[in-house]
């Protein structure tokens, strides 16, 4: 617990400052934890990072981010194709390599890689997006605390009320009343904060916080689900006594990534 706790200080910390500081800072920083994502799935499937495939696919991770870098920098980037196009490039060098190598890098191998870079950096770069807006920081600080109430909600009062299992077969512990109360826990909280600092609407912030605890969840249980698959405890070993990246960020990637999806932020 003392480790746990010691973690939580350090990370939380600079997670903090550079999501105040935004700008370049936090792209960098969103980049970074992008690529360690990536890796930490990779070693989920034991794929080997000699692979060339593993590597063309780790830089695909960041093909989201160069728009971003753009807007952040004010600086347009020359690289002779657009990011559509270096991603299928990419994706026809990995489907290629199966014929090289024999089928020893399957078709399977492809589509891992493939999922992997899109769920990680799409993921990731729609946090970024997000920032960079206008009143980013705030959004993102409310997303943030609507994410961290759900799971609150959901811990709490699974452990006090919850009786009915919500998805036993991925996540024991779950309970349905739980994932109701996280439910119920991020709408007030919603509804609290825009009193307190209006920012989106109060019909538009209880709609938000449904969409953010549903979705945030959905996502943890996501991980859960690949977790469970590959026989892993923890996406990484990181973050000493909270796992890896993929275990901190599980439920915001995939929350921020549907938020743009659906245009509340777009």
């Amino acid at each position: 617990m003392k480790t746990r706790i010691i973690t939580g200080i350090w990370a939380g910390a600079i997670f903090l400052g550079l999501l105040y500081l935004g700008g370049l800072p936090f792209l960098a920083f969103m980049a970074i934890l992008t690529l360690i994502g990536y890796t930490e799935m990779v070693k989920m499937r034991q794929l080997s990072f000699k692979s060339i495939p593993v590597l063309l696919f780790g830089a695909g991770t960041l093909l989201p981010f160069i728009s971003l870098y753009e807007q952040a920098s004010d600086q347009l980037l020359s690289l002779g194709l657009t990011p559509i196009a270096w991603g299928m490039l990419i994706v026809l060098i990995g489907l290629f390599w199966t014929v090289f190598s024999k089928n020893m890098f399957t078709f399977d191998d492809v589509a891992f890689l493939l999922l992997t870079a899109v769920y990680v950096g799409v993921g990731f770069a729609s946090f970024t997006y997000i920032r960079l807006l206008e009143n980013g920081l705030i959004f993102s600080l409310l997303i943030i605390l609507l994410i961290w109430f759900t799971d609150s909600g959901a811990y709490f009062v699974g452990k006090s009320l919850g009786k009915t299992k919500l998805w036993p077969a991925i996540s024991p512990n779950k309970t349905v009343e739980g994932a109701l109360g996280g439910v119920v826990l991020a709408i007030l909280l919603g509804v609290v904060f825009e009193l307190i600092h209006p920012t989106v609407g109060m019909g538009t912030v209880v709609l938000l916080a449904l969409i953010v605890a549903v979705v945030g969840q959905l996502g943890d249980l996501v991980q859960s689900a690949y977790k469970r698959h590959y026989g892993v405890k923890d996406s990484g070993a990181l973050l000493p006594g909270h796992g890896g990246i993929l275990d901190r960020f599980d439920s915001m990637i995939i929350v921020f990534t549907v938020l743009i999806v659906l245009g509340i932020f777009g």
